[in-house]
C-alpha cells in the first residue's frame, strides 16, 4: 500500500478520531504550543465532556486545551496537568486552587528519568493512550514535520505506540516546514488524520501583544543596553521568555558573529541582518539551534519556511545542559519575576499567582554556566505594578507561598535600570548589599531594614 492509500486510509473527522478516548484515559497534547494547537481535536474532545469521567489530561503549552477543556462543567469529566500554563483560565484556576488542574515542576531534561525503571512503580501513568498533535501535511515520500514547534513530540509519539496508544493528528497545510534535524515522522507512525481549517494565529498574536507602557519603554532600554554590555562579538545567546529578553534585538545590532542556541525564542530580525550567523559556534556552526521558533508576523513565518539555517532538535537533546554547555562563550538572558536577598529566583508565581512555568530557564542556566566563559543573565525592571500597588521585585524572602526557581548558587549577573551586579560566588552579605545597590531606592530602605531581620548585616 503506498503512503497516499494509508494516508486515505486514516482519514477521519475529528469527531470519529476523538471516540478512541475512555473513561479514565491519558490523553496527550504534544507541548504544541499555540502555533501548533489541535483546534479541531480539542474542540471534538470538549463536546464529549458530559459523557467522559476520570479523564486525565496532559496539555502543557496547549492554549486550545485550556480555552476549551478548563471551561465550568467539566471537572468531573477531566482533572488537567500542566508544565506552563498559557491562558487566563489555566493561570486562574491554578491559583485559586481548583482540585481540576495542578502544575508538574520538571525541567525537560529529567522526563527520561522519571519514566526510568527506578521511579516507574512510584509515579503515575506517563505514557498517554491517545496523543494529540498537529503536523504539516505529508511530503513526496509520505513524512510529515512538526512545522517550526518540535518539542518533544518524536519521544511521545514513540513512547505512546511503544505502550500501545493511539497516535492522532490533525494535519494543518498553512504551516511553514523547517527541514532537517529531528524534525520529521513517516505517517506509519499515525494512526488516525485529521484534516482542519486552522485559526489566524498570527492575526491573535498581534491583538494578544501589548506594547509596554511609555515610562516602563524607556527604562527597558536602559536595561537591554546594559545587558548588550555583557555581551561579546562571537558569543551564542540563549534568549528566553518575557519582556527584556525578547527586546534584546535592536540592542545588538553592532555585534558581530552572534550565535543562538535557544528553546524558542529567536531575534528573526537579527538572523536576517547577519548578526546572528553562527560562525563562530563550536556545535553546529552556521546554524541556529532550537527545538521551537516563535515567529509573530507573515514576514517572520515566510522565513522560517522552508530555511536550513535552523537546527531544530528533540528538546531532550537541545535543552540538555550536557549538550547546551558544549557551546563555548554560551549566554543565558531570562526575566525573573522576584529575587531575594539570598539571590534566589523566582520565575513561576508571586505569591498564590501564577504567571507561567519555568519552561527550559533551569536547563540553560545550568549548561550556560558549565560552558566555557558562560554567563547566565536575569534581567528585569526593579518594581512591579500589582493591583495593591507598586511593589519590588528584589525582596528579602520570595512572596509567600511562592517557591524558588533557581537556587542561589546558580544565580549569576542581575540586571535593573538601576545598574549590574555579579552574584556568582559572592557572600550571603555582600549579596544581600549588591542587589539593594540596584533595587528601586523607594525600597532600599526598606531592604536595609530586612537586612537586619535576615541577619545579613
Amino acid at each position: 500500500m503506498s503512503w497516499k492509500e494509508k494516508y486515505a486510509d486514516k482519514l477521519r473527522t475529528p469527531e470519529e478520531a476523538v471516540k478512541v478516548v475512555e473513561n479514565g484515559d491519558l490523553v496527550a497534547f504534544g507541548a504544541n504550543s499555540p502555533w501548533m494547537d489541535c483546534w479541531a481535536l480539542t474542540s471534538a474532545l470538549a463536546k464529549r465532556a458530559p459523557e467522559l469521567r476520570d479523564v486525565t489530561i496532559s496539555g502543557t503549552f496547549s492554549l486550545a486545551a485550556e480555552v476549551l477543556l478548563l471551561g465550568p462543567g467539566t471537572e468531573e469529566s477531566w482533572k488537567y496537568l500542566t508544565g506552563f500554563c498559557m491562558t487566563p483560565e489555566g493561570m486562574g484556576k491554578l491559583t485559586a486552587r481548583s482540585k481540576q488542574i495542578d502544575l508538574i515542576p520538571l525541567s525537560s531534561f529529567t522526563t527520561d528519568l522519571m519514566a526510568g525503571p527506578f521511579r516507574q512503580k512510584l509515579t503515575r501513568k506517563m505514557v498517554p493512550n491517545v496523543l494529540l498533535i498537529t503536523c504539516t501535511p505529508p511530503d513526496k515520500n509520505g513524512l510529515v514535520t512538526f512545522s517550526a514547534h518540535l518539542w518533544g513530540v518524536r519521544r511521545l509519539i514513540e513512547s505512546t505506540k511503544l505502550g500501545g496508544g493511539i497516535v492522532i493528528g490533525e494535519v494543518n497545510d498553512t504551516l511553514p516546514i523547517i527541514p532537517g534535524g529531528d524534525n520529521w515522522m513517516s505517517i506509519d507512525a499515525f494512526d488516525h488524520l485529521v484534516e482542519a481549517t486552522p485559526l489566524d494565529f498570527l492575526s491573535m498574536v498581534e491583538r494578544l501583544t501589548a506594547p509596554s507602557p511609555p515610562e516602563e519603554e524607556e527604562k527597558e532600554a536602559v536595561i537591554c543596553a546594559q545587558v548588550a554590555e555583557l555581551i561579546n562579538d562571537g558569543d551564542t545567546i540563549m534568549f528566553g521568555g518575557g519582556r527584556i529578553p525578547m527586546k534584546m534585538g535592536p540592542f545588538l545590532e553592532h555585534k558581530v558573529d552572534l550565535g543562538c542556541h535557544t528553546e524558542l525564542v529567536v531575534p528573526l530580525d537579527l538572523m536576517k541582518r547577519g548578526v546572528i550567523n553562527n560562525k563562530r559556534r563550536n556545535l553546529v556552526p552556521g546554524k541556529t539551534s532550537c527545538t521551537a521558533v516563535a515567529y509573530a508576523t507573515k514576514e517572520e513565518e515566510e522565513y522560517v519556511d522552508g530555511n536550513p539555517l535552523f537546527d531544530i532538535r528533540d528538546l531532550g537533546l537541545n535543552n540538555h545542559p550536557r549538550y547546551i554547555y558544549q557551546n563555548e562563550n554560551m549566554v543565558a538572558i531570562n526575566a525573573p519575576l522576584e529575587i531575594t536577598l539570598f539571590g534566589e529566583i523566582g520565575m513561576e508565581r508571586v505569591g498564590r499567582r501564577y504567571f507561567r512555568g519555568v519552561g527550559g530557564q533551569v536547563e540553560f542556566i545550568l549548561g550556560t554556566l558549565m560552558s566555557r566563559n558562560g554567563r547566565s543573565i536575569h534581567a528585569t525592571l526593579s518594581t512591579a505594578k500589582t493591583p495593591q500597588g507598586v511593589v519590588s521585585r528584589i525582596v528579602p524572602q520570595l512572596t509567600y507561598p511562592a517557591v524558588s526557581s533557581i537556587p542561589r548558587q546558580f544565580v549569576d549577573f542581575i540586571v535593573t535600570e538601576y545598574g549590574i551586579v555579579s552574584l556568582l560566588g559572592k557572600t550571603e552579605r555582600e549579596k544581600a548589599n549588591e542587589l539593594i545597590a540596584v533595587a528601586h531606592p523607594d525600597f532600599r530602605p526598606w531592604l536595609r531594614e530586612e537586612v537586619k531581620k535576615l541577619y545579613l548585616d
